[in-house]
């Protein structure tokens, strides 16, 4: 008998099997953008409204997690899009005028939602949108810079993070 594998995908528990070097790889090109993990982590902490005797617990909750949801699978391809994305704009490769992002292109926001939703369902979702309009530290700086996707992935991954923190 053939083994099914969608049977098979059924009895085993999905488990996020990113591979350390992809999540390093993903870090790595975050960097070339000049995005670290500490400027995630800021952006997320600028917003956060809770006891300062709490804040370096949030802290480092906020990193364990971000680093946890890099190992997604469906995070961390959302967020190579978002660079490969922004590689193709910055090389006039996309479908519409990539410098001048034209408010009927709604794609970014599209991943930066999913990456949200991804991570801690629809709450997420309304927190992304907190954060895209507020634009805290490295998310403003990339909107600043012009950056399309990006600024929406980050915003996606610190709204998602957040919201999982608080559950």
């Amino acid at each position: 008998m053939i083994p099914n594998k969608f049977t098979n995908s059924i009895i085993r528990q999905p488990r996020f099997s990113v591979n350390g070097a992809i999540m390093k790889s993903i870090i790595n090109n975050l960097e070339r953008y000049d995005i670290t993990l500490d400027d995630i982590i800021n952006c997320g902490m600028e917003l956060c409204i809770s006891d300062d005797t709490e804040k370096e617990n949030i802290r480092k909750k906020l990193e364990n997690t971000i680093l946890k949801m890099l190992n997604n699978p469906n995070v961390s391809t959302l967020i190579i899009g978002a660079i490969k994305l922004e590689e193709e704009g910055i090389n006039g490769n996309l479908p519409f005028d990539y410098d001048n992002d034209p408010n009927y292109i709604y794609v970014d926001e599209v991943i930066g939602m999913a990456i949200a939703n991804e991570i801690a369902g629809t709450k997420a979702i309304f927190n992304f949108r907190w954060y895209d309009a507020k634009k805290p530290g490295i998310i403003g700086v990339l909107d600043e810079k012009g950056y399309v996707f990006l600024d929406d992935a980050i915003a996606g991954l610190v709204a998602g993070c957040m919201s999982k923190i608080f559950e």
